[in-house]
């Protein structure tokens, strides 16, 4: 008997979680402090609240957590003939529904893998055991950049009948086949009641310094029309970076300042795109910082555009 549980997190978008073999649909968390369920159309894993994540449901945990030491995690980089049968009818899924397959991440495998290895462990599933990081955490703790995410758990006697149940589940299934996703990682380990399973799917963002973002934000307001005075040697690109970290208040003498906050550097945001379409500067410069951690795990630029 084969049984999903599904989750997903994002800092822009609800991001959900899918389990298999126990199933029951994971809280789903966003960045922006915003919570709903997502509700599983399987037998619920536990006999507290389906929609609720393991840790949640009970007083008194049923395990505890042993981390598991770096020796005993498989290799991200190398495949099994399971994960590799998992990974190949992902994407084929998801080729016939029109979506763009999606690309391997070793950082997301990584993190897959020690949260597989404690299930095999712990001889359940879940999303989060007892002393277990977030899957936020995890991702955030592999390395991983992203602004969506979601996990699929499951255990099953093949890799085969995973899969086939996954895409039988609509919450699995709509993380399999989320548009927004762009990269995967999956593990797989047998265990003592079958083969377990996770897949960690991400939006994954881009890793760039503060000269890289800027360069990124810059390239966009200048295709509006309006030039950047951000050379280096320049005065006003200092001040968009003391503006950038500055509490209130700006340095220099703009006409104009717009501060705001994105995991995305490939479109600006609707407050500065009017005000640059406005006619009323003919000048930018911008200023990237490092944005406090807020503790969600997701990634955030920080950015202050200071008109002329």
């Amino acid at each position: 008997m084969l049984k999903p549980l599904p989750t997903a997190l994002s800092a822009v978008s609800i991001l959900v979680v899918a389990v298999v073999a126990m199933v029951a649909a994971f809280t789903i968390f966003s960045a922006a402090g915003s919570a709903r369920d997502s509700v599983s159309s399987i037998t619920a894993q536990s006999s507290g609240d389906p929609n609720r994540p393991p840790s949640a449901q009970d007083t008194q945990p049923r395990y505890r957590h042993t981390p598991i030491s770096a020796t005993e995690r498989p290799s991200s980089d190398v495949l099994s003939g399971a994960e590799k049968l998992l990974f190949d009818q992902l994407n084929e899924s998801r080729v016939l529904a029109g979506l763009q397959a999606l690309r391997w991440d070793a950082e997301l495998a990584a993190a897959a893998r020690t949260h597989c290895a404690l299930m095999v462990q712990h001889e359940d599933l879940s999303h989060q055991f007892p002393g277990e990081p977030t899957l936020q955490q995890r991702l955030q703790q592999a390395g991983v950049g992203f602004s969506v995410a979601a996990e699929n758990v499951a255990v099953a006697p093949t890799a085969e009948e995973i899969h086939y149940e996954w895409m039988h589940s609509p919450p699995h299934r709509a993380n399999i086949l989320d548009p927004q996703l762009t990269a995967v990682g999956i593990a797989t380990i047998p265990g003592n009641k079958g083969v377990y399973a996770v897949q960690d799917f991400a939006l994954a963002t881009e890793k760039a310094t503060l000269t890289q973002q800027e360069e990124k934000i810059r390239a966009l307001i200048e295709s509006t029309g309006v030039r950047t005075a951000d050379d280096p040697s320049r005065t006003q690109w200092s001040d968009a970076r003391k503006t950038c970290q500055m509490p209130s208040g700006y340095a220099g003498k703009p006409a104009s300042v717009v501060r705001f906050e994105s995991s995305d550097l490939s479109q600006l945001p609707d407050r500065l795109q009017k005000s640059l379409a406005s006619g009323k500067y003919h000048a930018a410069a911008v200023g990237a910082c490092s944005p406090p951690d807020d503790g969600s795990g997701f990634t955030h630029f920080r950015f202050a555009v200071l008109l002329y």
